[in-house]
């Protein structure tokens, strides 16, 4: 069977299937959020187990670990000063227990000019940041850079303001991977907006509260390989995310992208035997704590000859969606022919999803996002996401198909041609990327390791 004929027979295929929904939908009945370290994560885990092993593959692993881990207590946030009123908030996941008391100091976007010019300010202050990027960063500044770049100028506290009016505060890990030091909340745009207005009269003094635990806990990958006929050690990845935050079901972020990769694998196995390379298709835990599922297995299989990684993250949310294929400048025309899609290589690494660590230990990596369905908060980038909004409702069986075919024709080439003309960078390589984009920065100021150093 040609190439060509596969297409056809996969299009075809995903044209009126409806077993992507189905497997999300169970699995966000039975499982709930999936949150890193719970009982709903590893019944989810093990769920997935199941699956792959339907799918007849060659090898299926639950692959074990442990990492930083956090449990929701009561957190609770008042206005001390001028007046005395409580302040509507959740806790963002790894905010450190303890209670702590001071001026507000907002930095609105939280772009490096104003936290220059406002470091002494931070000190013993409780710093509010909203959630929009800065239209001046060279980068998506993250939650996480945010956070750290104001605890680190010694501010005792820190807010996540909502930045567009109608939602719902946004979750997500205070620090990236690793235990807060201080209390950090996340509020809405209107909770945001009427601290600001009384702050317009003169000082604003605020006090948090936090009984949250941070604690190491035990999680999992779950992953199933095709093996290839001709070149099996060289292996294509495609992965997703299948924990989500505790808040909300976590069916757009990642149970979608999730069902996107089980349904592009259902497709492919049929072709295995055209298979040179072999595939495997990985479903990251921890990856909204800190990118620790991915990070655990680039690390421990950093030795393979993982040839290309494909993340799922944010996939399905709409029928449209774009691959981002940045580092690799020099293999976008390759992945322009083979990819039948949207293609951007964006300027900047993003350095918040699984694809990620992949590329940090050299492997070219891409990821595909969708946009953002209709209805989601406008000028919100996460849209549902991260929010108690994130619900089965919002899926589309269509979506999950679509970006499934998408996927599985981009794959099948992958694990068919010949050679793939992207060679593997090495830390010296990484490290010069990422100082070029200015991302060492960043990365140091979350705390995390710069590839080369």
């Amino acid at each position: 069977m040609t190439l060509e004929e596969m297409d056809r027979e996969i299009v075809g295929t995903f044209h009126f299937a409806t077993e992507g929904m189905a497997f999300l939908e169970e699995l966000v009945d039975r499982f709930g959020p999936r949150f890193l370290g719970t009982e709903q994560e590893r019944g989810a885990a093990q769920f997935i187990s199941e699956r792959m092993n339907g799918l007849e593959a060659d090898r299926v692993e639950i692959e074990r670990f442990t990492c930083p881990g956090w449990v929701r207590r009561e957190t609770a946030a008042s206005v001390t000063r001028p007046v005395q009123r409580p302040v509507g908030c959740i806790a963002l996941p790894y905010c450190a227990p303890g209670t702590v008391e001071g001026p507000l100091l907002y930095v609105a976007e939280g772009d490096l000019r104003t936290y220059a010019a406002k470091q002494r300010e931070m000190k013993g202050a409780i710093v509010m940041a909203n959630t929009a990027s800065p239209r001046s960063a060279a980068h998506r500044m993250h939650r996480s850079e945010k956070l750290s770049r104001a605890i680190d100028a010694g501010a005792v506290g820190f807010i996540w303001m909502r930045a567009v009016a109608g939602g719902l505060a946004e979750t997500g890990s205070a620090r990236f991977g690793r235990f807060c030091e201080a209390p950090a909340i996340a509020v809405s745009y209107e909770e945001g907006y009427a601290l600001l207005r009384l702050a317009k009269r003169g000082p604003v003094h605020l006090r948090i509260h936090s009984t949250n635990e941070n604690r190491m806990v035990d999680t999992q990958n779950v992953f199933a390989e095709f093996r290839g006929r001709t070149k099996p050690d060289e292996i294509v990845v495609l992965g997703a995310h299948y924990d989500a935050h505790d808040i909300g079901q976590g069916a757009m972020d990642n149970g979608s992208g999730l069902a996107v990769v089980l349904e592009a694998a259902r497709v492919l196995r049929r072709y295995r035997d055209a298979f040179k390379r072999t595939l495997r298709i990985v479903a990251f835990g921890g990856e909204e704590m800190g990118l620790h599922g991915s990070r655990h297995h680039a690390d421990h299989h950093r030795a393979e000859s993982m040839r290309f990684m494909l993340n799922l993250d944010g996939s399905a949310r709409s029928m449209t969606a774009t691959l981002y294929f940045p580092g690799w400048p020099g293999g976008l025309d390759f992945v322009r022919g083979v990819y039948e899609g949207s293609i951007d290589d964006e300027a900047s690494l993003w350095l918040h999803s699984d694809h990620y660590s992949f590329s940090a230990v050299g492997v070219p990596a891409a990821i595909v996002m969708s946009d953002q369905p209709a209805g989601a908060s406008a000028g919100a980038s996460r849209g549902y996401g991260h929010t108690a909004m994130d619900t089965l409702d919002k899926a589309s069986g269509a979506a999950i198909e679509a970006e499934a075919s998408r996927a599985a024709r981009f794959a099948l080439r992958l694990l068919t041609m010949d050679e793939i003309p992207l060679p593997r960078k090495t830390p010296a390589e990484m490290h010069e990327v990422l100082t070029g984009l200015g991302l060492d920065k960043t990365l140091r100021s979350e705390g995390r390791p710069v590839p080369g150093e």
